[in-house]
């Protein structure tokens, strides 16, 4: 058998090693364009600020690939033919496979504005992106940061720190409203603000200006230009399936591979995991889920699906969503489902503005408990999902809510300020 995978990253590397643990002597190949060695995507910004090395962000040896047998191809595929079991490589080498992943990820999101191809513009999601944002940053004196989010913020942040005057344009009335309410996005607007970096709400981009082929600044659609030869895009990720066109593997209106619940797509012997792959959501919703460990753990299930029988396969079970990250230094956690909107869903929030930390509870009308967004604190997830899992009651989460808190150990301890909402 010669299993073949699409790609280097997290739910690539799980799948084969997946399959190297049940099969030692078959042939596994792994396809990447971006890197040699697998490493965490969420630690480029520390590589940027100096703060670790290349190999630093690897989570395993460098000779991993030669201690399991993996056969890597440093490569871009261009075309899958999924009749003749081939792919062809931009080099014109063909890799004909048993069994196929296709974990190609993601790429981020451009829109066609005039000016986007000057030189000076790009994005902060892949090694190559490091890569250019690195020589960019030696002589950038003015950075635009253009949408919010995760990358939006990290890109701010280190560029900040890179002495660059740096400003982050962002189309909304507040920062990134698909996560947080109003008032959490006002606190971390203000604390942008307060750390000397600017970010502009209900700002829409217009065009992109430039001289001799490098960019000059942006134009925005209220008339204003602001000056910049560096601009970042960070409004979004699509799945990596270009190369698809025309393989008869079906896909979503957004890209994104079509899968059943044992990660199969609709031709015998391929398969899908990661950015690239959209899944049936908790709601019915097909779209990818484009988190670390949803990527690690769909990896698992299809690396072990591609060699066990029909009656072996296993679904893959999305797990109640959890994630964290920092904006400038302010912690975020969040857990279970928030700004989903459900018909009754209410929210419990306490917030204090001097210490730049707030709550906020989601939960139903019968009291159950769907969700938290905690901003400023340290906040153990796994107890915060496992209560939304086993739909603890709101005034049963408030009096244990200390219990997933683990701020420094010399802290003041949490406390609830705000009282139980009463239930009708």
């Amino acid at each position: 058998m010669h299993y073949v995978i699409i790609g280097n990253g997290v739910a690539g590397i799980n799948a084969a090693g997946s399959v190297r643990m049940r099969d030692s002597e078959s042939k596994i190949t792994i396809i990447s364009s971006e890197s040699d060695h697998f490493f965490s995507r969420t630690a480029l910004m520390y590589v940027f600020c100096g703060q670790m090395s290349a190999e630093d962000v690897e989570p395993y040896e460098r000779d991993l690939y030669a201690r399991t047998n993996y056969d890597r191809v440093r490569g871009r595929v261009a075309s899958v033919d999924s009749g003749a079991n081939k792919l062809t490589l931009t080099s014109g080498e063909v890799v004909s496979f048993d069994s196929l992943l296709i974990a190609s990820g993601s790429v981020p999101f451009m829109v066609d504005y005039p000016g986007i191809d000057l030189d000076g513009v790009g994005n902060f999601v892949t090694w190559q992106n490091l890569e250019w944002l690195t020589e960019q940053a030696k002589t950038a004196r003015k950075a635009i940061i253009v949408g919010g989010g995760l990358i939006g913020i990290e890109s701010l942040e280190i560029l900040h720190l890179a002495g660059i005057k740096t400003t982050m344009v962002v189309r909304e009335d507040s920062f990134w409203p698909i996560a947080f309410s109003k008032p959490e996005g006002d606190m971390i607007t203000e604390h942008v603000r307060n750390h000397g970096a600017e970010m502009m709400l209900a700002t829409e981009t217009d065009e992109i200006v430039g001289e001799n082929g490098s960019v000059t600044g942006l134009k925005t659609k209220d008339g204003q230009t602001l000056e910049a030869d560096l601009i970042i895009f960070a409004i979004g990720v699509i799945p990596q399936t270009e190369f698809l066109k025309d393989s008869g593997i079906e896909l979503s209106e957004r890209g994104g591979i079509i899968v059943d619940e044992k990660l199969a797509t609709n031709v015998p012997d391929i398969w899908a995991a990661g950015d690239c792959t959209a899944v049936v959501w908790f709601n019915g919703v097909r779209r990818p889920e484009q988190l670390w460990y949803t990527g690690r753990d769909q990896g698992k299930v299809a690396g072990f699906n591609m060699l066990a029988t029909e009656s072996e396969r296993k679904d893959y079970k999305r797990k109640t969503f959890y994630n964290s990250a920092k904006f400038f230094d302010i912690e975020y956690t969040t857990a279970g489902y928030v700004n989903f909107n459900f018909d009754g869903e209410r929210d419990w929030y306490q917030c204090d503005s001097i210490k730049e930390t707030s709550q906020r509870i989601t939960y139903m009308p019968d009291g159950a408990v769907i969700g938290f967004n905690m901003l400023g604190s340290r906040w153990d997830h796994r107890p915060l999902v496992k209560w939304v899992e086993e739909k603890r009651d709101i005034k049963w989460v408030l009096e244990h809510l200390h219990e997933a808190c683990f701020d420094e150990e010399f802290s003041p301890k949490f406390k609830v300020t705000e009282p139980a909402p009463a239930l009708t």
